[in-house]
């Protein structure tokens, strides 16, 4: 980290300018959690507005995790307040940095295709959340025609194929690769 310059520190984000002119920041509470919930042949996604890419984007439920809070734990909670739904066991299938040059985010990404019970949402007052059920032939074909960027749903569709999860389209992969 040498020859970089600290240019402001708010609400537990600190911002640095390399030497290189290159910037990237660091938050205190990096850590995230989000779920690939497969209800039978229907991706539990959710759409909001992103204003860092000025679009609605549609990308797993999840958030942020408390710093005494269990990762598990985390990403039941997140998933019941996004989509009003609950669920029954959860798989890890990785972490990934989803934008290692800009910042130290880690986001941890679970499966489960027990989805057990539906309610309202219980969303924070500053978000506006559509739940989006996508079948997963969908959802393969809209990251294939790039219409779906989210890196962290790429990753949990990636992860859950290789991994057997979503087994009934492995031969889609098999094919290609």
């Amino acid at each position: 980290m040498d020859n970089t310059e600290l240019l402001i520190r708010h609400n537990g984000i600190s911002i640095y300018e390399q030497a290189s002119g290159k910037v990237y920041y660091t938050k205190e509470n990096h850590v995230s959690v989000v779920v690939l919930a497969n209800d039978g042949d229907q991706l539990l996604l959710i759409r909001q507005y992103r204003a860092a890419v000025d679009d609605y984007v549609i990308q797993l439920p999840g958030g942020g995790v408390g710093e005494e809070e269990d990762l598990e734990w985390a990403a039941r909670r997140e998933m019941l307040e996004e989509t009003g739904c609950t669920c029954g066991k959860l798989h890890y299938l990785g972490k990934l940095y989803p934008a290692s040059w800009r910042c130290n985010e880690i986001a941890h990404v679970y499966y489960t295709d027990e989805v057990i019970s539906q309610a309202d949402q219980q969303l924070e007052g500053y978000e506006r959340i559509d739940v989006v059920r996508m079948s997963v032939t969908e959802c393969l074909h809209r990251i294939k025609e790039n219409e779906l960027q989210d890196s962290e749903l790429v990753f949990a569709i990636m992860q859950g194929l290789l991994k057997g999860f979503i087994q009934q389209y492995k031969h889609i992969v098999d094919k290609r690769v």
